[in-house]
């Protein structure tokens, strides 16, 4: 059977300002076939794909785009913008990655797996202008070095038992040793 398409490509083409092509795309080279491709005079482009995905991409050329981006804008003040993958979602940002809204709001739906992991490679800050509440079954916390609790009010500990253990003088009865080593197990390394 010929790979040649029972129809050729409609193109539709302006001279100075891209193309509009429909028609499945036949080269072998390309990883992904596209059965639309809308095309700027920018190297700017919408290709809808065979296989039912898109790739939407904007200008890599030095000019203006360099410095006004690109927008997507959801312009009806109650109207929702969903963004919904059933696989996977990266986002990779060369530079500032910045979320604001008025209430901000993740929940992690796998129960059986470690749910909402942060990592720096240098710091994290949390700041709030009112409280921090941080609430779970079990906290830990874990310092390969120090750790400095500071208030300039009152500082409260309650708990049913409260332990103040340092290792250096052995003082720690044999059972409660055991039960701190096998909590703070993972933590070493």
């Amino acid at each position: 059977m010929s790979d040649k398409p029972k129809f050729p490509p409609v193109i539709i083409q302006h001279p100075e300002c891209g193309h509009l092509t429909m028609g499945g795309e036949k080269d072998k080279d390309v990883t992904r076939q596209r059965d639309i491709g809308l095309y700027g005079g920018s190297a700017n482009a919408l290709r809808l794909y065979k296989d039912g995905g898109f790739e939407l991409r904007s200008s890599d050329d030095d000019s203006e785009q360099e410095t006004l981006g690109s927008t997507i804008l959801q312009a009806c003040k109650d109207g929702k913008l969903l963004i919904k993958s059933l696989g996977h979602l990266h986002i990779d940002v060369a530079g500032d990655f910045t979320v604001s809204a008025n209430k901000i709001k993740m929940e992690a739906l796998n129960a059986s797996e470690d749910g909402i992991n942060l990592k720096a490679k240098h710091d994290i800050r949390l700041e709030a202008d009112n409280n921090v509440i941080i609430k779970g079954d079990n906290i830990t916390i874990d310092a390969k070095e120090r750790i400095v609790s500071h208030s300039e009010g009152w500082q409260i500990l309650i708990g049913q038992c409260i332990r103040l253990h340092e290792p250096v003088t052995k003082l720690c009865p044999a059972p409660l040793q055991d039960y701190i080593n096998e909590q703070i197990a993972t933590l070493k390394g």
